[in-house]
């Protein structure tokens, strides 16, 4: 194995072990936590080269701190989105689009 290919693994795993570390500290059920640890993987995957050259930062640390962060965005996120009154805002838009609302 190259040692560019090592590095460029450690740097994407860093995202994998950020995540996992903050799923330690989020509630929910095992199925929900592992769903987040994955999509913080997700987010630190894509996120931790442009957060590394943005801010000029090693990638495996921006991977590191993209994983353990972007699970607690992603968890907020799906918090936001569970209690978000989805019948009544298409009610709101229908209401607009038919003419009825002001």
């Amino acid at each position: 194995m190259n040692i560019q290919d090592f590095d460029a693994l450690a740097a994407k795993l860093a995202g994998v072990l950020g995540a996992v570390v903050s799923m330690h500290y989020l509630q929910g059920s095992w199925p929900a936590r592992l769903g987040m640890a994955a999509s913080g993987s997700l987010v630190a995957y894509y996120a931790s080269p442009y957060l590394s050259l943005l801010l000029g930062i090693p990638e495996g640390l921006a991977g590191f701190l993209t994983g353990m962060f972007g699970m607690a965005i992603v968890s907020r996120g799906w918090e936001a989105v569970l209690a978000a009154p989805i019948g009544a805002l298409w009610q709101a838009v229908i209401d607009r689009v038919r003419g009825k609302g002001a």
